[in-house]
């Protein structure tokens, strides 16, 4: 009975981790191989906002520039989308795993910018 118990909480675990989103931190997991080699790992989040609206970008741009991102601004247009738009991106490297970087995406996106909001990490072995 207690092992299946166990079993049924387990699965039970599992599947809401499934089903909730993925977050910065979890992707900011050390890679068993090359910590094994003395290789470890460093972070960059990077957040990109786009907006035609320049206005709308402000408050966003502002939080990202208080959590440290250093967020740079460019103005497109191209043959698919002439109309004039505006990209803000702004990255920051950690050295570990941290839930600061769920805080800074979390705040982007409660922040209410009429943007849309896209953000990628990225690992950069470094050895020992």
């Amino acid at each position: 009975m207690y092992r299946r118990l166990s079993l049924a909480a387990l699965l039970a675990c599992t599947l809401a981790t499934a089903s909730a989103a993925t977050l910065p931190s979890n992707l900011m997991l050390p890679d068993p191989g090359l910590a094994v080699h003395g290789i470890v790992e460093r972070w960059t989040l990077t957040i990109r906002l786009e907006s035609d609206d320049l206005k709308a970008l402000a408050p966003c741009r502002q939080l990202l520039a208080e959590r440290g991102f250093a967020p740079v601004l460019s103005k497109m247009a191209s043959s698919n989308r002439p109309q004039l738009h505006f990209k803000i991106e702004g990255s920051k490297e950690y050295a570990q795993a941290t839930t600061e970087a769920d805080d800074a995406l979390a705040a982007v996106q409660q922040a209410g910018c009429k943007t849309v909001v896209n953000w990628a990490v990225v690992a950069k072995p470094v050895q020992k």
